[in-house]
């Protein structure tokens, strides 16, 4: 055996979404490390931990190999805390994963010389692999490592066809009590599609997915142990819709009720009808989102989504006739976008009662379409060194400008985003509580403002409050309903 004691570490992050769930990287890694019998530990620093609890689980764990997560966002900062560790401890290993080193590969290892290896891509089977020793370093597959001090890529590992043969989660060594309770979790891993903003595809653009039986088994082991709020966090969770038939009959077989299913990472609205939505509906699917990310045919068109804005439209209005709480994404400002066609957007996300709109700054991750195309055309106006670790897609500060936006239209456009964002929770408060009048406006207000938006998703206390309420008022919702259909 190369290691026996592995310490896995999820950076701090000033995000505005918080630490509300544990992270599922982390999850299959830990889990993989604990069904080969390797002794492992965890720290979600992401939870208000500090370089203190950093050093006391280091010391009290001994860990000799430290597993640290990267993400493009806030990049540097997880660079300074490796840095740090090796530092503090120089006799340990550092090994980093994520999609930060699938999309940069060599590149972390110049970046980030305290780094010793790196795994691209899925990481269960090569960590595992490392950590035995059973294959010789230069010839680990899908490991980064220093020859005479050169990165060097030893290759891919190969993706795993069967996805019911990975273990999923079950967060042994994770603080569960200090997230909000909400189980997240994958059906499925992958996206083939070429949206030209998206990161996603570039980590893993082979489509794969889990049997229904294998996802209704996650999820009836956190039902048994009382979750009852499961978020789907897939990029594709309806691209085959008979497999989501089956999940759905699955869940119906076993009994599971009572529950509420999210699916907040957005559905395509290319593969939902009515039937299935309804379907959904009937099982307990509640909350979903839609990525629309374009107000007409010619920017879904260019951002190369693969659908149509009357697809797009059609799905939206179904799922809010059906009574889905439902969210949409929307991308402004893109290359060749004008400000007609973000009106175009802006309406749309007025024409219909939803609950949320998330209106994104185009942030030009690397290795997407959209970072070769600002980056060829010179169109930055911030660098990527400095926008990937201070800027997101939730503020108003953009890092491009393109011949038919200048700086300031794009400065005045993301204030009226925000201003859009506010109002559309305004009404969906107000639609929820109508009951009560002017208070209900006044709610409204209340929940739409900055300071309680951000107090919402950065304190755990304050946001599991308002999680308990507006589950009770779905099982309330979800009784009436199937009160009227008897």
């Amino acid at each position: 055996m190369r290691f026996t004691r592995v310490l896995l570490i999820s950076p701090p992050s000033s995000s505005y979404l918080g630490a509300a769930r544990p992270p599922q990287n982390l999850g299959y890694l830990a889990q993989a490390l604990e069904d080969s019998g390797i002794e492992y530990d965890v720290l979600d620093m992401r939870l208000n931990r500090n370089s203190r609890d950093l050093y006391r689980k280091i010391d009290e764990f001994a860990p000799d190999l430290i597993g640290v997560s990267l993400v493009s966002l806030e990049y540097l900062r997880s660079y300074a805390l490796i840095r740090d560790i090796k530092t503090a401890y120089p006799e340990v290993t550092i090994i980093a994963g994520g999609p930060h080193v699938t999309v940069t590969l060599e590149k972390v290892m110049q970046e980030c010389p305290e780094l010793d290896f790196a795994v691209a891509h899925e990481g269960e089977g090569p960590l595992v692999e490392f950590c035995r020793g059973s294959v010789p370093v230069e010839d680990q597959k899908g490991l980064l490592r220093r020859e005479n001090g050169v990165p060097v890529f030893n290759g891919h590992y190969p993706l795993a066809k069967d996805l019911d043969a990975i273990a999923w989660p079950r967060y042994t060594k994770f603080e569960l009590d200090r997230y909000i309770a909400e189980m997240p979790f994958n059906s499925s891993r992958g996206c083939p599609h070429k949206c030209v903003f998206c990161p996603n595809k570039m980590i893993t653009k082979k489509f794969r997915w889990r049997s229904p039986e294998h996802v209704v088994d996650e999820i009836e082991y956190w039902f048994l142990r009382g979750y009852r709020i499961f978020n789907y966090d897939d990029d594709n969770f309806g691209y085959f819709p008979e497999r989501v038939y089956r999940i759905c009959d699955e869940i119906e077989r076993r009994g599971i009720t009572g529950v509420e299913f999210r699916c907040s990472n957005g559905l395509r609205a290319d593969k939902v009808d009515r039937p299935l939505l309804a379907r959904m509906r009937e099982v307990g699917f509640n909350y979903i989102a839609f990525g629309v990310d374009g107000g007409n045919n010619k920017m879904l068109k260019l951002n190369k989504k693969g659908e149509s804005i009357e697809e797009i439209e059609t799905a939206i209005r179904i799922a809010c006739d059906l009574d889905f709480d439902v969210k949409i994404f929307v991308i402004t400002g893109m290359p060749g976008e004008t400000k007609a066609d973000i009106q175009d957007s802006l309406d749309l996300v007025m024409r219909y009662p939803v609950k949320r709109v998330i209106l994104n700054n185009p942030i030009p991750y690397p290795g997407t379409e959209l970072y070769d195309t600002v980056m060829e055309n010179g169109w930055f106006i911030t660098r990527p060194e400095v926008y990937l670790n201070s800027v997101t897609e939730d503020e108003n500060e953009p890092v491009f400008t393109t011949p038919e936006l200048s700086y300031q239209d794009r400065v005045e456009i993301l204030k009226i985003c925000r201003r859009t964002e506010k109002q559309v929770t305004r009404n969906a408060i107000y639609r929820m509580y109508r009951r009560f009048g002017p208070l209900a406006r006044l709610a409204g207000y209340i929940f739409a403002s900055g300071s309680v938006q951000r107090m919402f998703f950065l304190n755990m206390r304050f946001r599991r409050l308002i999680e308990r309420i507006r589950f009770k008022r779905m099982l309330r919702k979800q009784a009436a309903t199937a009160k009227g259909v008897a």
